[in-house]
């Protein structure tokens, strides 16, 4: 049986084409479509329903320690208010989800990918061991809405009693909508400036309802899965099962700056650092199709006839108007030429740096 977030019925009354994704039934465009989503989170504001995602608290005497036993970032220096990137790692150094942390004052909220909070909490509570926390499964209580864009800000500001002007990036604020707490954070998926609103789950639709209202002259749409892929991967933001698993490690990937070394243990630790030190064999590089060819996920990269690895994520660029792909190939081909293979036929393709477009976040 799939799920559904408290707005589905909204969206199915919206006309979004709805698929499966995680385990539920989401909009994946409205009647606008894709392009023209996407374009409007760049350009004015979109909302998004992330009621799928889940959420994890945890606290108790040991979090912090238990906290930077399970994750690859630092824990122990955040201050509340805070917010960090972190990944979950195996022992082998797999990667199990890539996660964001909000320090509170008295816990932690564990934010992860729709697809994996079963088995995150799981893998965490099999990892709780003899420490002194406690840890609860709050995916089912809390949901987030999305607002991304140039416009977020002046759409949301109003609705919060004293302002947004000082939530720096990667932060957030305690507040309160309708007398009901919620949490604000100056975070998204998009490279877009934009907040992403925790509430709780029964009250989402009045939230959303009211933010659409708030930001309708303004410009502001629902937005569907499809452009918040294609808006990520314009940023170059790995995405777990594409650029990220548990044959995909943090090294792989680029996010070293996610795997804190210094830290005298976390899981993984011993098996990133052999990686690092025999050095890292393979890596997420970023490539732009020439013409109308759009890269798809599962496609050969081919360099002097040989497969060197294959896309992770493709799709075509509303912004730039062309094929766009992140692939895991082999290390040291900088300066080589290499091809997309598409049906038999080989496409040239330009190795770039992200982010393919410019990110506008408020830092």
């Amino acid at each position: 049986m799939l799920k559904h977030t408290p707005l589905y019925n909204w969206h199915v009354a919206e006309g979004a084409n709805i698929t499966e994704f995680a385990g539920y039934e989401m909009p994946l465009h409205y009647k606008s479509g894709i392009l023209e989503e996407h374009r409007t989170v760049r350009t004015k504001a979109g909302l998004f329903d992330l009621c799928h995602m889940g959420q994890i608290r945890v606290r108790g005497r040991q979090a912090v320690e238990y906290l930077d036993y399970v994750l690859t970032q630092k824990i122990a220096d955040m201050q509340p208010g805070q917010v960090r990137y972190s990944l979950l790692t195996t022992f082998d150094g797999g990667t199990i989800d890539d996660l964001m942390v909000y320090k509170k004052k008295s816990e932690f909220v564990l934010v992860v990918n729709a697809a994996n909070k079963e088995k995150d909490y799981a893998w965490l509570r099999d990892q709780k061991g003899l420490y002194d926390v406690e840890l609860t499964d709050l995916s089912d209580t809390y949901g987030i809405i999305g607002l991304q864009g140039p416009a977020a800000e002046r759409i949301l500001a109003p609705l919060v009693e004293d302002g947004l002007g000082n939530l720096r990036y990667l932060r957030f604020l305690e507040t309160e909508f309708f007398e009901v707490a919620a949490v604000v954070s100056r975070t998204g998926y998009t490279g877009e400036d934009g907040f992403e609103i925790y509430f709780p789950l029964q009250a989402v639709p009045a939230l959303w309802n009211q933010l659409l209202r708030e930001g309708k002259s303004l410009g502001l749409v629902p937005v569907g899965l499809g452009a918040r892929d294609t808006l990520r991967l314009e940023m170059g933001y790995s995405l777990y099962g594409h650029e990220l698993s548990r044959q995909i490690n943090p090294l792989d990937a680029g996010l070293d700056f996610a795997v804190k070394f210094e830290k005298d243990y976390f899981i993984g630790k011993e098996a990133l650092e052999e990686i690092k030190s025999s050095g890292v064999k393979r890596e997420i590089a970023a490539f732009v199709a020439e013409g109308k060819v759009i890269p798809r996920t599962g496609y050969k990269i081919i360099c002097q006839d040989k497969a060197v690895g294959f896309v992770t994520s493709g799709t075509f660029s509303p912004t730039l108007e062309r094929g766009i792909a992140l692939a895991l190939i082999e290390k040291g081909l900088e300066n080589e030429n290499v091809h997309l293979e598409v049906r038999g036929q080989l496409k040239p393709l330009t190795r770039v740096k992200t982010p393919f477009v410019p990110g506008r976040v408020k830092k």
